[in-house]
């Protein structure tokens, strides 16, 4: 696996991908990732905001991609915002390529922990069981955040001393 920070001309693709994951419509990717993909490659995001894509190999197409910043109210906590992997590469190491990057980034900068937030919804429990199997703890669940019957789960993962996903 190749992974390397996000192009401006990969903006399509990532778009495209994060879409065929069925968790956005093609305006949803736009509004929420594509206003984040050219705030960081025009270089008007905060330091340490970073987007890193994923190929099988140089010249391929991208199969996963994910965006990681600083929490700007914790000191040295990242969020994860984003992890996305194309439906025909789930289960081919693609976002535990991605989780193991983000987390050498952290170690490489000295960061304590690293959060994860995303839906208690069905299509999302593939993701929840992910998250857990590279280590990360369920820490908290917001009953009813994104909507009536859709909480927010909150998972964590303390890398101090860490060596690896």
């Amino acid at each position: 696996m190749i992974i390397a920070p996000v192009q401006k001309h990969e903006r399509q693709a990532l778009l495209d991908l994060a879409v065929s994951t069925g968790l956005f419509t093609p305006e949803d990717a736009e509004g929420l990732l594509g206003r984040v993909l050219d705030s960081l490659t025009a270089g008007d995001l905060p330091s340490g905001h970073t987007a890193v894509s994923c190929r099988e190999s140089y010249g391929s197409p991208v199969v996963g991609w994910s965006y990681f910043a600083p929490d700007p109210y914790a000191e040295k906590v990242w969020n994860v915002w984003w992890i996305g992997v194309s439906p025909s590469h789930h289960g081919m190491g693609v976002g535990q390529a991605l989780l193991a990057h983000v987390k050498q980034a952290a170690i490489a900068s000295g960061v304590r922990i690293i959060v994860i937030e995303t839906s208690d919804q069905a299509p999302l429990a593939r993701a929840r069981q992910f998250y857990l199997k590279l280590g990360y703890k369920e820490c908290g669940r917001i009953p009813d955040f994104y909507d009536k019957g859709d909480a927010k789960v909150i998972f964590s993962c303390s890398i101090t001393g860490a060596t690896g996903a």
